[in-house]
């Protein structure tokens, strides 16, 4: 079991800062009928060789411009960023491991005071796992481990959205509700896991106001049945991500589900594992979107290793720190919890991250803008929205079609030499076609109106192609 490390008193005002104190698989050769030795899940990829800023070169010769920060919002920074490969080699020759339940490191203690002063009080202790399905596990376990140290323990629901995606592993697939993802895995998920609606505010039709009301009023009478004494967070994206190819939350919705929260005395849990770490424009995606509402649990992963390193990180606000440090022992461990070198790059990527919000902020607009203009007399595109550099295309098509439509437009932009990714059932898990973008903060005004012309013109092919199926 882990315990929480000291405090930490020397980073700016906040003298109460703490660092809480994350797996590896191994691959198994594959038979000799197969062409490759690596399992996988959706057939084998195209290789890439190297990579350089924004572009990626296969083994064919072929370069492709990286819509997608290497294909799922993770390489923020692209390519060849030779400081941080220092870091990262300083770090293995220094210090390359230590075990977080013997010995503490310094680059895990700087990561976590540095990412808690810059959470406007909201977050006063970390820790750091291996990625986003792992944290989201974590926090999950941190909730049942307040809940018991308060002496609740029939508190066991938590509450999620749907359709929503939170991680890959079996708790993170029960949380999360996808229904090509999760249904495999049924049997072996619990109904503790609960769910109300994701906000799809264009497809409701009805104001902002009136839309969040009804949604307030879902997620109170959602715990009322299940019994406010039993149950014991709510979670959710500030930004919805791949589960419905992003989604911003209307205006008024967060204090609206914080106050029905605070009603019943649960914890408000937000996941930026792929929406946060400044691809919403700001450090935290809930500083961007969530209009003052903090949370109490936060995970995060993706950008925050840029690629380099395999890094996520749970974060709590004072109210949860406070109960398990009084408890005296922090009840999760994992192996490369707190790694020394991943957080050395963490670090060294989140300085980074931090001075490039303004070009996010704006490369974003951009990337939204000249969709908009593009696609404004295409009535087979229902909806161009972003946050940050985090943009979605969502078309109005048959959900029927083998292969789906965002599969196609995923396909013909890497044809025409872009990475995407491709979203489906993202209206009511089986419904709704999408193509989200999320390229690198570093991006040029110029590659920005390169991606968006590619997009365009493979939306355009696809959609001649289509035509001549239905006539």
């Amino acid at each position: 079991m882990s315990s929480l490390v000291r405090r930490l008193g020397r980073r700016g005002p906040l003298t109460h800062v703490r660092a809480l104190h994350a797996s590896t698989s191994t691959a198994t050769p594959a038979s000799s009928k197969q062409a490759t030795a690596q399992l996988y899940s959706s057939g084998r990829q195209p290789i890439a060789l190297s990579s350089a800023g924004i572009t990626f070169t296969l083994e064919d010769g072929r370069k492709v411009l990286d819509g997608m920060s290497g294909g799922a919002a993770v390489q923020c920074l692209g390519s060849t960023n030779p400081d941080v490969v220092a870091v990262m080699a300083k770090q293995a020759a220094q210090l390359p491991y230590a075990w977080h339940q013997s010995l503490g490191n310094a680059p895990g203690e700087d990561l976590a005071a540095w990412l808690t002063a810059r959470s406007d009080g909201a977050l006063v202790a970390a820790a750091f796992l291996n990625s986003g399905s792992e944290a989201i596990d974590t926090a999950i376990k941190i909730v049942r481990q307040y809940w018991l140290e308060e002496g609740q323990p029939q508190r066991e629901y938590i509450i999620a959205r749907n359709p929503s995606y939170h991680g890959n592993t079996l708790a993170g697939l029960g949380i999360g509700n996808v229904a090509s993802r999760r249904g495999l895995y049924a049997p072996y998920i619990p109904d503790t896991f609960q769910h109300v609606t994701t906000p799809q505010l264009k497809r409701s039709g009805e104001s902002e106001e009136a839309y969040v009301a009804q949604l307030a009023k879902e997620l109170d009478d959602k715990i009322t049945a299940l019994g406010p004494q039993n149950v014991a967070a709510f979670l959710a994206e500030p930004v919805v991500g791949s589960s419905v190819g992003v989604m911003p939350p209307p205006k008024g919705y967060f204090p609206a589900m914080a106050a029905v929260c605070k009603k019943h005395n649960i914890l408000f849990v937000m996941d930026e594992v792929m929406c946060g770490t400044g691809r919403s424009g700001t450090l935290f995606a809930y500083q961007s979107v969530c209009e003052g509402v903090q949370p109490d649990i936060l995970t995060m992963a993706k950008g925050l290793g840029g690629g380099y390193v395999t890094i996520s990180g749970v974060l709590v606000g004072p109210r949860v720190a406070d109960k398990i440090i009084a408890a005296g022992q922090w009840k999760s461990s994992q192996t490369y919890q707190n790694h020394p070198i991943n957080c050395a790059v963490a670090l060294s990527v989140v300085n980074k991250i931090e001075r490039l919000l303004p070009n996010v902020q704006a490369r974003g607009k951009q990337c939204v803008a000249e969709l908009q203009e593009a696609f404004k007399d295409e009535p087979a595109v229902y909806d161009v929205r972003g946050q940050g550099l985090f943009i979605g295309v969502e078309f109005d098509v048959p959900s029927d079609l083998s292969p789906r439509f965002a599969t196609r437009v995923k396909n013909r932009c890497f044809d025409n030499g872009l990475l995407s990714l491709a979203v489906s059932g993202g209206v009511d898990g089986t419904q709704g076609e999408a193509i989200v973008l999320a390229p690198a903060y570093n991006a040029k005004e110029a590659e920005i109106s390169t991606m968006v012309e590619i997009l365009v013109k493979s939306v355009k092919e696809c959609l001649a192609e289509l035509k001549k199926e239905t006539a």
